[in-house]
């Protein structure tokens, strides 16, 4: 199905509801003049989310700066699904249209032409799988992790190994071998976000105390893990730039790490309504922010 999804900035406003347990949020793009500098000038903000103004719109993920992929789940369906977003033409396609639940949509590495996902069945949702669909027709092509733990969150590493949220009190980091079918756990009480920053480097956020959250640097050829620095209080979503530098947002803010540890500034979006900045994705001069209005 092929929506046309963006309405004029602040035309559609999402209201505070609450469906399956999902917070209701909107995605919104940007593009930023200078995003490399120590101030951003942003040129355009535009609304995504007009297909679904009261429901769950996360989890973007750019492709190109033209496409991006999202998680979205409507106020009158009971499952969520793989949007493709057209950004030059403003249309959203759903890609799954599944009866399953498909989550953290991602480029598979090693073919363009398919994308990786969190899958949870229908009727069961203590199954959450890594499963591997074709981009264009949405068809299951296989299940990369099948009947492993439940996978929350992942990224590609290297060679067929995978990096791992593992949903479990506490939750874990691991990596996965998709050849040997086995894992390794690096971390515990870590965020639901993480990054590979090269094939031996991981980013990632430990939760020590609920008030003590900080980011790390896993080594996996040492197997040794490093503070990087505090974050916010209660962020734990992080991107990182064309030259690996950490952001992230607080509150209405937009926030970029510093040499020297401290959180400089970047924009604030509170004139534009956007107060509750959750996940982020970044390519290029464009970011994609989710404003969360219920959680």
């Amino acid at each position: 199905m092929r929506l046309k999804y963006i309405g004029l900035l602040g035309l559609l406003i999402a209201f505070k509801t609450l469906h399956a347990q999902l917070p209701t949020c909107a995605m919104y793009l940007l593009d930023i003049k200078n995003p490399l500098d120590s101030s951003w000038t942003i040129t355009k903000i535009t609304y995504l989310s007009g297909l679904n103004p009261n429901g769950y719109n996360n989890q973007p993920y750019f492709i190109d700066r033209n496409i991006l992929l999202g998680s979205i789940k409507k106020t009158d369906q009971s499952n969520t699904e793989i949007y493709k977003f057209d950004l030059i033409n403003k249309i959203a396609t759903n890609i799954t249209n599944s009866a399953s639940s498909e989550y953290s949509p991602r480029i598979y590495p090693e073919n363009h032409k398919e994308f990786s996902c969190v899958r949870v069945p229908e009727n069961d949702t203590a199954i959450q799988d890594l499963a591997l669909i074709s981009l264009d027709a949405g068809k299951l092509h296989k299940f990369i992790i099948k009947d492993h733990s439940k996978i929350g969150y992942y990224r590609y590493l290297k060679n067929k190994y995978w990096v791992c949220y593992l949903v479990q009190e506490p939750h874990v980091l691991s990596i996965y071998s998709e050849e040997l079918g086995s894992h390794k756990i690096f971390a515990s009480s870590i965020g639901r976000c993480f990054e590979v920053v090269n094939s031996n480097e991981i980013y990632f956020v430990h939760k020590i105390t609920d008030a003590n959250w900080v980011l790390k640097s896993y080594n996996v050829t040492t197997e040794k893990s490093k503070t990087i620095a505090t974050m916010p209080t209660g962020i734990e979503d992080f991107v990182l730039n064309s030259n690996q530098q950490v952001l992230c947002a607080n509150g209405s803010n937009l926030l970029r790490l510093s040499e020297s540890g401290s959180w400089n500034v970047l924009a604030d979006l509170k004139k534009f309504n956007i107060k509750n900045i959750g996940r982020l994705a970044l390519f290029e001069n464009r970011l994609v922010l989710v404003n969360m209005t219920s959680s």
